[in-house]
């Protein structure tokens, strides 16, 4: 083999890992921004971002918190009628467009909306083994 096609073949690998590492580094801060957002419609994780934000003295949080375990409830149950109101939504639609749709759209959005629920019980699966910070896991029964 001849230097040029060394070079050639150095500098594809080294583009391909490049590739490579790119993707990995970019997919994990995706995830840890997801999961700060999540963690936000949990009243644990409110408490903790805001405490994190503000930085407040160990006086100002004690005068704090009940303020924000009271916001953090309301913001949780915001989420949830969120998501409830989603779920209504998203049923009046495929109510509504049924009509129009051939045997096999029906189908693909039967597949959708089974993915959908699969989805959701994963999550709450995951949630219950890995609990946001500070929270303890639910007892074994």
């Amino acid at each position: 083999m001849n230097d040029k096609t060394k070079y050639t073949l150095a500098f594809i690998a080294v583009l391909l890992i490049g590739f490579v590492l790119g993707f990995l580094v970019s997919g994990r801060l995706i995830h840890n921004r997801i999961n700060r957002m999540q963690r936000y419609y949990t009243p644990t994780g409110f408490r903790y971002e805001i405490r994190r934000i503000l930085r407040p003295t160990p006086e100002q949080w004690q005068k704090m918190k009940p303020v924000l375990e009271e916001y953090a409830r309301k913001n949780r149950e915001n989420m949830m009628n969120f998501r409830q109101q989603q779920i209504e939504f998203i049923k009046k639609l495929q109510h509504d467009l049924k009509p129009f749709l051939s045997p096999q759209q029906i189908k693909r959005l039967e597949k959708l909306e089974w993915h959908r629920r699969k989805m959701m019980k994963n999550h709450r699966m995951h949630r219950r083994m890995y609990p946001p910070p500070n929270q303890q896991p639910p007892a074994k029964p």
